[in-house]
């Protein structure tokens, strides 16, 4: 059966038949959503009306769904975030040829891929896309804004027995060929006026130097706080960023170590969402955008709200092993 589905505050509405999200996102509804598996939450919606199998095989009248993993089993009216800033980036699956790479460190390659002449790929600095790779596809976030020289540059950890870790780590060559499906994702900086926090875990800064290279070259003047949280020293390899956030007055970027047991004054040690409450003893005025582990994301927003952050303030982006 194929029901009407309205999303509110924004009065749009869509049609669907199987996965709410799914049916959203194919007619041009972009509702707001991230890791697309059910684990981290970015797609919490509240049912007004109607009936909805959601995520654990319920059928539920009232209350929060996930619409990844949710189905309407009636006509229904859903509260959700909407986002008109993605009605006319398309989706859509380009070849790509490897133009560059670099081990970064001993388990993170960055790559930077074209595409033919004549193909135009356009995305908001934030999103990720899919990596086709020999039949192996895994997701990435984007990690250059869009440039002159129209190159994708991904950050790429290697996974323990992962299947695209083993076809790219010491077998990567210029000009192997590739195939990229995106943009995807709705995590990308709102037009506001709030200063803002940037967070990120591991090749979570990806995203984060994507989205200060667009405000940097938008003349964006709101002060941008810079969090990257990882174990040791010697993994802080975004050295680009670093020299943005030395360059620009209104930006500041702190590292946060883990695991380094010597306290540095370069360094705050422990865990990055707890840097950022020692430095902010309210968060009432900002808006916080993270990305990461999920277990990062989901400490850090509860953590976040004590001190006062609007829940309407909180934008994540999670990394979830593939599956």
């Amino acid at each position: 059966m194929q029901y009407n589905i309205e999303i509110q505050p924004a009065s749009v509405k869509y049609t669907s038949k199987d996965n709410l999200l799914d049916d959203a996102l194919s007619q041009s509804i972009p509702l707001e959503h991230s890791c697309k598996t059910g684990s981290c939450g970015a797609c919490n919606a509240n049912v007004i009306s109607g009936i909805v199998e959601n995520e654990n095989g319920e059928l539920v009248t009232r209350g929060n769904i996930l619409t990844c993993q949710s189905k309407a089993k009636s006509d229904v009216v859903l509260e959700a975030n909407y986002y008109p800033e993605l009605i006319n980036i398309k989706k859509q699956t380009i070849p790509c040829k490897v133009a560059s790479f670099e081990y970064v460190t001993e388990d993170i390659v960055s790559i930077k891929f074209r595409f033919p002449p004549t193909a135009k790929f356009d995305y908001l600095p934030g999103q990720y896309v899919d990596l086709s790779f020999k039949g192996v596809k895994r997701s990435y976030s984007i990690a250059n804004a869009k440039s002159e020289s129209k190159e994708l540059e991904l950050h790429i950890r290697k996974v323990p027995n992962g299947q695209m870790s083993a076809l790219l780590f010491g077998e990567l060559k210029e000009n192997q060929l590739m195939r990229i499906e995106g943009p995807k994702g709705t995590f990308f900086v709102k037009d506001n006026i709030k200063p803002l926090i940037l967070i990120a875990t591991g090749t979570g800064i990806a995203p984060v130097k994507a989205i200060v290279e667009e405000l940097i070259a938008k003349e964006d003047k709101r002060d941008v706080h810079i969090y990257w949280g990882m174990q040791y020293q010697q993994e802080l390899y975004c050295n680009e960023l670093i020299a943005l956030a030395n360059q620009n007055q209104n930006i500041s970027f702190t590292a946060v170590l883990s695991r380094e047991l010597e306290p540095l004054s370069d360094y705050q040690q422990g865990y990055v969402q707890n840097a950022v409450v020692r430095d902010f003893s309210s968060l009432n005025d900002v808006e916080v955008y993270a990305c990461g582990s999920l277990s990062m994301i989901e400490d850090a927003k509860t953590l976040f709200l004590q001190y006062h952050l609007p829940v309407d303030a909180f934008f994540s982006d999670a990394f979830t092993p593939a599956k």
